[in-house]
C-alpha cells in the first residue's frame, strides 16, 4: 500500500467541506444524540463539590461516591453520546449516500462492535498510557480510524478494524496526534472562554447565583460543536489516507 503524508491543509479544508454537505443531517443528529443527553445530565446530575483542598485520597473518595450514586445516568448519557456519534460517522462515510433513517439503522445494527472496538482500543492506549503519555497519544492516534474503518468499509471484526486503521496511519501517527491536539487545544480554550463569560454574564444579571439553565446550555452547545469539529476531522483524515479521493473536496463535486 502507498503510503500517503497527511496534509493538515487539505484535513481542514476536507472537513469544512464535509461538514457543509452535511450540515442539516448532521446537527440534526447531534441535536438529538450529542447536545440532549449532554444537557440533560448537566441539568439533573448534580456534580462533585469541590474547596480545592483536597488531597489524592480525598479527591479518589468524592468521585468514588459520585459515579457510584450516578452509574445509570452515566452509563446511559454516554451509550446515547457514543451510538450519535457513530451515526455522524455513517452519515459523513464516503461510501454511504443514505438518509438520516438508514443511518440510524446502520449504526444500531453494529452498534455493539463498535463498542467493543472501543473498548479494545481503550485497553490498548491505557497501556501506553502506563508507560508515559506520549505513548498513550501516539497509540490513540494511530487507532484514531477504527470506527470509520467499520462505518465504510463495513468491517465486522473489532480486531481487523484495528489492525486496519494501524494499517492506515502508518508513518502518520504523530502528525495525527499533532493535528488532533491543535485542534483540541484551540477547542478547549475557546469552549472554556464561552463558558467563562457566560458564567460572568449570568453572575453578573444575577448578584452572583447565576443560572445553572442558561450555563448548562451554552456549555452543552459548544461541547457538541467541538465533537462534531473533531469527528469530521477524524473523517477527513481517513479520506485522505485511505486514497478514498485524492483530494476531499472531490466528494461534493
Amino acid at each position: 500500500m502507498k503510503m500517503t503524508k497527511l496534509n493538515y491543509m487539505q484535513c481542514w479544508n476536507g472537513a469544512m467541506a464535509l461538514l457543509g454537505a452535511h450540515k442539516e443531517a448532521i446537527l440534526a443528529i447531534a441535536g438529538v444524540f450529542l447536545f440532549l443527553p449532554t444537557f440533560l445530565f448537566a441539568q439533573f446530575v448534580q456534580q462533585p463539590i469541590l474547596t480545592g483542598d483536597e488531597d489524592g485520597s480525598a479527591m479518589l473518595v468524592i468521585y468514588s461516591v459520585y459515579f457510584s450514586e450516578n452509574a445509570l445516568p452515566i452509563m446511559l448519557s454516554n451509550l446515547v453520546i457514543s451510538f450519535g456519534g457513530l451515526v455522524i460517522y455513517f452519515t459523513l462515510a464516503p461510501s454511504r449516500n443514505h438518509t438520516v433513517a438508514d443511518d440510524l439503522t446502520a449504526a444500531l445494527k453494529v452498534f455493539l462492535i463498535y463498542l467493543l472496538a472501543n473498548l479494545l482500543t481503550g485497553f490498548l492506549t491505557l497501556i501506553g498510557f502506563f508507560f508515559l503519555i506520549l505513548p498513550g497519544l501516539y497509540l490513540a492516534s494511530r487507532f484514531a480510524l477504527v470506527p470509520i474503518v467499520i462505518v465504510d468499509q463495513q468491517e465486522r471484526n473489532p480486531v481487523e478494524a484495528l489492525r486496519q486503521s494501524w494499517a492506515l496511519t502508518r508513518n502518520n501517527g504523530f502528525s495525527i496526534l499533532l493535528f488532533v491536539l491543535i485542534i483540541a487545544i484551540v477547542g478547549t480554550i475557546t469552549v472554556g472562554a464561552l463558558q467563562a463569560v457566560t458564567g460572568i454574564v449570568t453572575g453578573l444579571a444575577t448578584s452572583g447565583t447565576g443560572w445553572p439553565f442558561v450555563e448548562n446550555l451554552v456549555a452543552s452547545l459548544t461541547g457538541t460543536a467541538f465533537q462534531l469539529v473533531l469527528a469530521v476531522v477524524i473523517m477527513s483524515i481517513y479520506i485522505e489516507l485511505s486514497g478514498k479521493k485524492s483530494d476531499v473536496r472531490e466528494i461534493f463535486n
